[in-house]
């Protein structure tokens, strides 16, 4: 192979590795600017929603991935806006809904009522209007198999997806 030839070989190999590094991974069930949510959390929270709700899986894996996202934006919002949640706050919250409170003390359970009542917390703290609207200027990415993103409504393409969160989530 002459000179060029390799040139040219190395730089679309180059090229196809730069253009690997942007996709997300299968691994991901999502990415928050960055920040990725692992496909393996998704499913074991899925699992457990599934469990302590009676949701079938398809559902429990939306609604999973759907919480954890908010939960990870809801972090980055509050860190850029100069908001507080502490544990404090997220544990009051938890204690006042006894079906969230049995879910946090089950393995993959804490990692979404700690999602969740962050998501809960910033959203009363800003208001949800507010709250639509910065979720709305994050690069989030969902994996297709669990959905896609509405940026305008902070929410799954289904606005029904959205309602469910809302009420199962913590209202229970």
């Amino acid at each position: 192979m002459n000179k060029a030839a390799r040139t040219l070989a190395a730089g679309v190999a180059v090229a196809a590795l730069a253009l690997t590094g942007c996709a997300n991974s299968p691994a991901d069930a999502a990415t928050v600017n960055g920040v990725r949510i692992a496909d393996s959390t998704v499913r074991e929270v899925a699992r457990v929603l599934g469990q302590a709700t009676g949701s079938e899986t398809g559902l429990a894996l939306k609604q999973a991935t759907y919480d954890l996202v908010l939960g990870e934006a809801a972090r980055q919002i509050a860190a850029s806006t100069g908001t507080t949640i502490t544990a404090a706050d997220q544990q009051e919250v938890i204690g006042q809904y006894p079906a969230v409170a049995a879910v946090s003390q089950v393995p993959g359970g804490a990692e979404w009522a700690d999602a969740a009542t962050r998501a809960f917390l910033l959203q009363e703290e800003l208001g949800a209007d507010k709250f639509v609207e910065e979720v709305g200027k994050l690069d989030i990415t969902i994996n297709p198999r669990y959905g896609q993103w509405d940026a305008s409504r902070a929410s799954f393409g289904d606005a029904s997806l959205a309602r469910a969160a809302d009420s199962a989530t913590l209202r229970r």
